[in-house]
């Protein structure tokens, strides 16, 4: 999807939020906000949300010296949400369907999101909204058969935090499945999306492949990935893609992917179809998505 004039101000916000993470000093997070509006008007709207995002953060950093301003908060949540594993996986064993609940709780999960809003919910509270979800009978039924089905399975990893969640979800997946799976992560810092460093914290570099993209740009530009990485991506016969940068970056693509995440803004509810606040497991295959209004 291309980006939109709602996005911009987004944009502006996330600057700040960024500049506040990285340095106390007003001075220097007015400088980084200037640093970034002073470059709006030569921003492509033609491009996906996260290819301008990659440009902001990166100014960001320049700006303040710190490239990495989340690293704190995104330890801090990866010790929180394992912290409740055993819980998770107790409902995940008691529920009728593992591979189902597994899935809303990764949905969910989707909420620990720094860049649409710099407030977390409570791992708790995450967890609660995740059990209530409704996730529609034939969208989850063809991805448990794309997954029964699949021999080679690329899993494209969002947040810190989040990633824990997609633990569980990979843990079911190889309960019903003998697919290769090979979890994607980001290869350098950018937002508070998952690196080396979170994937090993989650304990999923014991559990399965797991490769950098090669890039510090969130959601996923294949372009600007590494070969190796678009070899994985492209001999996959299944691609599970968490989150709203990977939808944005990817939803006008051919493959067979799966989206699963939830509903944050009110672009991505206009591209999606659905609801702000609302869970997503899709198939661009399967499922229709609206163009949001032009120019806006």
């Amino acid at each position: 999807m291309h980006t939109y004039l709602d996005c911009i101000p987004c944009f502006v916000r996330q600057a700040l939020a960024a500049a506040r993470a990285a340095t106390p000093d007003p001075a220097i997070q007015r400088h980084a906000v200037n640093a970034v509006a002073y470059r709006i008007p030569d921003l492509p709207l033609t491009v996906c949300p996260p290819e301008i995002a990659q440009k902001i953060y990166r100014i960001v950093g320049e700006v303040t010296g710190d490239h990495d301003p989340y690293h704190d908060e995104k330890a801090r949540i990866n010790t929180a949400v394992l912290s409740r594993q055993d819980y998770l996986e107790d409902l995940i064993e008691q529920s009728a369907n593992p591979l189902k609940m597994a899935c809303q709780l990764a949905i969910a999960g989707n909420t620990i999101d720094l860049g649409p809003s710099d407030q977390l919910d409570t791992v708790d509270s995450v967890i609660k909204e995740g059990i209530g979800y409704r996730i529609g009978r034939e969208a989850f039924g063809a991805f448990e058969a794309g997954v029964r089905k699949a021999s080679r399975i690329v899993y494209l990893a969002d947040n810190a935090g989040e990633i824990v969640f997609d633990r569980l979800v990979i843990e079911q997946i190889m309960t019903c499945s003998r697919a290769e799976i090979v979890l994607v992560v980001k290869e350098k810092p950018v937002i508070n999306d998952a690196t080396l460093s979170d994937a090993r914290a989650a304990g999923l570099t014991r559990l399965v492949t797991v490769i950098s993209n090669g890039t510090d740009a969130p959601g996923t530009l294949l372009p600007q990935c590494s070969e190796f990485m678009r070899a994985r991506y492209h001999a996959a016969d299944l691609i599970i893609a968490k989150g709203q940068a990977n939808f944005e970056s990817l939803n006008t693509r051919t493959e067979n992917v799966f989206f699963l995440l939830k509903v944050k803004c009110p672009v991505i509810a206009r591209s999606s179809g659905r609801a702000v606040g609302e869970p997503v497991l899709c198939s661009r295959r399967r499922s229709p998505f609206r163009a949001a209004a032009a120019g806006r």
